[in-house]
């Protein structure tokens, strides 16, 4: 009976919405683009993270990097006491690769200023990210070779010009060619490329060298292009589960090794995949801090146009609302029906918002596939019931003062 009741009321609000087309989508406009943004930045927000982890997480979930400085070369944003730090030199790698919950370790040298160009033939690409390591590099972190191998220590030792390059730089300065025992010049050097890097997953646009545009070279090798050039990254593998304590041993030798006191900061960053994750997701959180308010105040609208869309409706029904009263129906049966007038009202418009949400996301995809985005199921739950519950809260007020009609003085209404 009560199903039954509530079909009734159902396809009666339906009937009302479709008697003010217009005027129903106008009222859940501000729903509409509420629930729309809160998809479309999810999605966005979502993606990013799952790229950001799949890109980090190929660096090796068991691998620590020494640097300078966290983040790469940012020179416009160092503070001056990072101005003032001591470069990470080779002899601090040596140090680190003897640690004991090392079980492999590279410096990492990367060209001061400018990358060079890389030619092969007629074809030449601007800006790779070469980096010149030691063999053991490969240990320290997974790097997927997908063609060919990577150099050998005998190789780096005698500065041998070999080389291993990212899939990009096979694909597009090598198109049509079989990259391997091929020539390329890197700046005025010639290199004959041995490996070939298989393509990087989560690789999208944004700052910082993408892995499908390294090429990596011996360490001596780079040494000789580059003799001015002493700052290192330095690449530390650590045994499954000992990551935490080689993190800590090398804090611990790198505050020896520059003699920082016990009572000032590290003069130096020790940064891990998990670490670079948390930071791009503390970014993510500050990001939705900012577009929260911007939603709420549309979906805010919204309820304000819904509620004020149903007093209206109240007016204009008021003698409906007598006839209905004197047949017999309850003022529960009254409020029941606005409010699943309102609540249908936004629900139509969540639904729209989240259809509009997807095409948002689905549009990023396809104009700009390095960026991306994918609607996480959770978030459309979370939109469809805000919508619903924006109208229900809309139309409590429009709804107790339909119930509260006196009979009489609605059925005289005019």
């Amino acid at each position: 009976m009560i199903r039954q009741q509530a079909g009734i009321l159902f396809r009666q609000a339906m009937e009302t919405l479709r008697a003010h087309k217009f005027r129903s989508f106008l009222t859940v406009l501000g729903v509409v683009i509420g629930t729309a943004t809160v998809i479309g930045v999810a999605s966005l927000a979502s993606g990013l993270e799952s790229g950001v982890r799949e890109q980090i997480e190929q660096f090796g979930t068991n691998v620590a990097f020494v640097s300078r400085y966290g983040g790469g070369p940012r020179h416009s944003e160092l503070t001056e006491e990072e101005r003032k730090r001591k470069p990470i030199t080779y002899e601090d790698a040596m140090a680190l690769s003897q640690l004991p919950s090392a079980i492999a370790a590279s410096p990492i040298l990367r060209t001061p200023g400018t990358p060079p160009t890389v030619k092969f033939r007629t074809n030449e690409m601007r800006s790779p990210s070469l980096r010149g390591v030691w063999a053991s590099y490969a240990n320290t972190r997974e790097v997927a070779i997908g063609k060919g191998r990577f150099f050998t220590d005998a190789e780096d030792e005698h500065q041998s010009d070999v080389c291993v390059i990212g899939y990009d730089i096979a694909e597009q300065l090598m198109a049509g060619y079989e990259p391997l025992d091929k020539e390329i010049i890197i700046g005025n050097k010639v290199f004959r490329v041995i490996g070939v890097l298989e393509k990087a997953k989560g690789n999208f646009g944004g700052g910082g060298p993408q892995p499908d545009n390294f090429i990596f070279i011996p360490y001596n090798v780079m040494r000789g292009m580059y003799p001015m050039q002493e700052d290192n990254w330095v690449a530390i593998g650590a045994a499954q589960g000992n990551l935490d304590k080689l993190v800590d041993e090398a804090t611990e030798l790198m505050r020896r090794r520059r003699q920082v006191a016990f009572d000032q900061p590290n003069s130096f960053e020790v940064t891990t995949p998990s670490g670079m994750l948390e930071s791009f997701n503390n970014i993510l959180r500050i990001v939705s801090l900012i577009v929260i308010p911007i939603v709420s105040v549309a979906l805010l609208v919204g309820g304000i146009g819904v509620m004020n869309i149903m007093l209206v409706s109240v007016t204009e029904r008021t003698k409906e609302i007598g006839v209905r009263r004197a047949i017999g129906a309850r003022r529960s049966d009254i409020i029941l029906q606005f409010l699943l007038e309102a609540s249908t009202l936004t629900a139509i418009g969540g639904l729209v918002g989240i259809a509009f949400g997807i095409g948002i996301s689905l549009l990023l995809n396809l104009l700009m596939p390095t960026l991306p985005s994918r609607v996480p199921l959770i978030w459309v739950g979370v939109g469809f019931g805000v919508s619903v519950a924006i109208g229900l809260i809309a139309g409590l007020y429009p709804a107790w003062k339909a119930s509260k009609l006196d009979p009489i003085e609605a059925l005289r209404y005019e």
